[in-house]
């Protein structure tokens, strides 16, 4: 679990961790889930905080190449952005996920 997230935090993808692990992209996915569902709140905050600046850069660039000459590359980044925005509102989401409650 814990190379897991230290893989992840380092920005590998989830096949790239999954790989490195030697396992498949849905057991990467568990051991990430279970390693943040066990941190603690203020370290959850800090990657989440990571992860914000980390889409901030990258619709930036996407922003930047919205205004290219060659419509190929606008429709890219517009797709692009629009993905961006996506992997933006679920990260919020789970900021506003209440905690779970163990029975």
């Amino acid at each position: 679990m814990a190379a897991a997230l230290n893989l992840h935090a380092r920005g590998r993808s989830i096949p790239d961790v999954a790989a490195d692990l030697g396992t498949t992209p849905d057991r990467a996915v568990k051991l990430l889930g279970e390693g943040i569902a066990g941190m603690p709140a203020q370290q959850l905050d800090e990657r989440r905080a990571t992860s914000e600046l980390r889409l901030n850069q990258v619709a930036r660039l996407y922003g930047d190449l919205l205004d290219d000459a060659d419509p190929r590359v606008t429709a890219q980044a517009a797709n692009g952005l629009l993905t961006v925005e996506r992997d933006r509102a679920r990260l919020l989401g789970t900021w506003q996920k209440p905690p779970r409650e163990d029975d």
